[in-house]
């Protein structure tokens, strides 16, 4: 059986070790629901579900450092190529624009944060008209609004701003 030799990407590294903090914080929490005094209590599953993502990363940490790292090009550093191949502009941009609304929620409330959230989101990614982003939103969160607060009598954030 032929086996090709992977090498080790920007990045990877960390990320191994960013799975093994996140097995480890998933035990911790699996025991700190209620110390596991027996097989049934409530934390034995997220404490088993921590243990089994700690195992798997220390095997694939240990896999990784096996590997022989990648090229990278001449003037470029580990950080730089790691996000230049992971995080492609469409990926950053809507990773701020979700930061962005979930810190106008509570300021601006449901209805404001979400149609600047729609409208930007639809505009930026649909490379369309303004016309379109506008009615495709609005349309999208009246939809929104009718089912929520009308059907199911939802109480959406109204936000501080606008009281």
């Amino acid at each position: 059986m032929e086996q090709t030799l992977r090498r080790r990407q920007p990045g990877e590294t960390v990320f191994g070790y960013a799975l093994l903090l996140l097995g480890l914080f998933v035990m911790a929490e699996g025991y700190r629901i209620d110390g596991l005094y027996s097989p049934s209590s409530a934390g034995v599953f997220p404490a088993l579900a921590g243990l089994v993502m700690t195992v798997s990363a220390l095997a694939i940490i240990r896999r990784i450092h096996r590997m022989r790292p990648a090229h990278i090009p001449e003037g470029s550093g580990t950080a730089r190529e790691f996000v230049r191949r992971t995080t492609p502009a469409d990926v950053a941009v809507m990773a701020a624009l979700m930061l962005a609304y979930m810190l106008a929620l509570e300021p601006v409330g449901f209805l404001g944060a979400s149609f600047a959230f729609l409208f930007l989101s639809i505009f930026y990614l649909h490379r369309g008209g303004l016309l379109t982003a506008l009615l495709v939103s609005t349309g999208s969160l009246a939809a929104i609004w009718v089912v929520f607060r009308v059907l199911f009598t939802v109480v959406l954030p109204s936000g501080w701003l606008f009281r």
